[in-house]
C-alpha cells in the first residue's frame, strides 16, 4: 500500500474518533466571539463560563492564537501568538490557563485586554480551550501500529478595536453581469480599504429608465481583514431584458455599522449580450 493511501486511513481514524471524544467531552463556552472597543492606551476585562456537559472529568488547558481568514467565506487560519501583522494575542493575559471540571462542572476563565498606547485599527486574536482526548492504536494493511493522540478544542475569537481610530471603508471594483441559461450573474470584486475586519452583504436592482425593477439577487456573505480582496456573487433568475440600457443599483451593509452603495450601467443589444457595463465612482 502507498503512503498516500496509509495517510488517508489515518486521517479517517482520526476524525472518527475526534467525533467520539468530542461528545464525550462535551466542551461549551458562552462567548465564542467577543467584541472590544476601548481607547488606546486603556483596558477591558471581561469572563469566559467554561461547562463540561459530558459525564466524565476533562482537563482543560487554555492558550492564544493568531488567526487570519484563510476563505472569503469565513474559514480560518491560526498561528502562533504574536505573529501577524494584527495579532493582539500579547495584549491579553487570563487565569486560569490550566483547570479539571468534573461531570457538569463550571468554571470562569477571567481575561484582561490592556490596549497599547497609539494602536490604531482592529487586532485579532483567539482564545483556545483544549482537552486532549488521550492516545488511540490502530494498525495500517502493511501490520504497522500507529499511534495518534487526539484533541478537541474551542475558540473564543477576539476583536479589539481602538475606539477613534477605526475606518471601516471598501471599493466595489472590476463589475461583470453575465446571463447563463436561466440565471442573471452579477461579480465584482469587493476591496477592504479599511483599518478593521469587514463583513458585508446586500443586493443588487436592475432598474430601467421608467423606474422599473427587472432583477434583484442577494450577494453571498464575505469576510475579511484590512487589505483583503474577496469575489462578490449574486444570481436572480434571467429576466430576458429588452434592447436598451439600464441602471444597477449595488447595497451592501457591514456588520457593526456601515454601507456601501454603488451604481452602475450596462447595456442590451439586439441579440440580448449585455455590455458597456460602468461602474460610477
Amino acid at each position: 500500500m502507498g503512503k498516500r493511501k496509509i495517510l488517508s486511513i489515518i486521517f479517517a481514524v482520526i476524525i472518527n474518533f475526534s467525533l467520539i471524544v468530542f461528545a464525550w467531552a462535551g466542551i461549551r463556552i458562552d462567548k465564542p466571539k467577543i467584541r472590544i472597543s476601548v481607547p488606546p492606551g486603556s483596558y477591558e476585562s471581561g469572563e469566559i463560563k467554561v461547562e463540561n456537559t459530558g459525564k466524565e472529568p476533562i482537563t482543560i488547558t487554555v492558550y492564544l492564537e493568531d488567526w487570519v481568514y484563510s476563505r472569503q467565506d469565513g474559514g480560518k487560519e491560526f498561528m502562533p501568538k504574536g505573529t501577524t501583522p494584527l495579532s493582539c494575542s500579547n495584549w491579553i493575559t487570563f487565569y486560569p490557563a490550566d483547570f479539571t471540571l468534573p461531570p457538569n462542572g463550571v468554571q470562569i476563565v477571567r481575561y484582561t485586554v490592556n490596549v497599547p498606547e497609539d494602536t490604531k485599527g482592529g487586532h485579532y486574536s483567539v482564545m483556545f480551550f483544549e482537552t486532549g482526548g488521550g492516545n488511540v492504536e490502530t494498525v495500517n494493511e502493511e501490520g504497522n501500529n500507529v499511534v495518534i493522540w487526539v484533541l478537541n478544542r474551542l475558540g473564543a475569537l477576539f476583536y479589539v478595536e481602538p475606539e477613534g481610530t477605526i475606518q471601516k471603508t471598501a471599493e466595489i471594483k472590476n463589475l461583470n453581469i453575465t446571463e447563463k441559461l436561466n440565471d442573471f450573474i452579477v461579480t465584482a470584486d469587493f476591496f477592504n480599504m479599511g483599518n478593521t475586519d469587514i463583513t458585508a452583504t446586500g443586493t443588487f436592482n436592475v432598474i430601467d429608465d421608467q423606474g422599473f425593477v427587472y432583477a434583484r439577487g442577494e450577494f453571498d456573505e464575505v469576510y475579511t481583514l484590512p487589505k483583503d480582496k474577496a469575489t462578490l456573487l449574486a444570481t436572480a433568475k434571467s429576466v430576458n431584458l429588452k434592447i436598451g440600457t439600464y441602471d444597477m443599483l449595488i447595497t451592501l451593509e457591514f456588520q457593526n455599522g456601515g454601507t456601501l452603495v454603488k451604481e452602475a450601467t450596462f447595456s442590451v443589444s439586439g441579440n440580448g449580450a449585455i455590455s458597456s457595463i460602468n461602474l460610477k465612482n
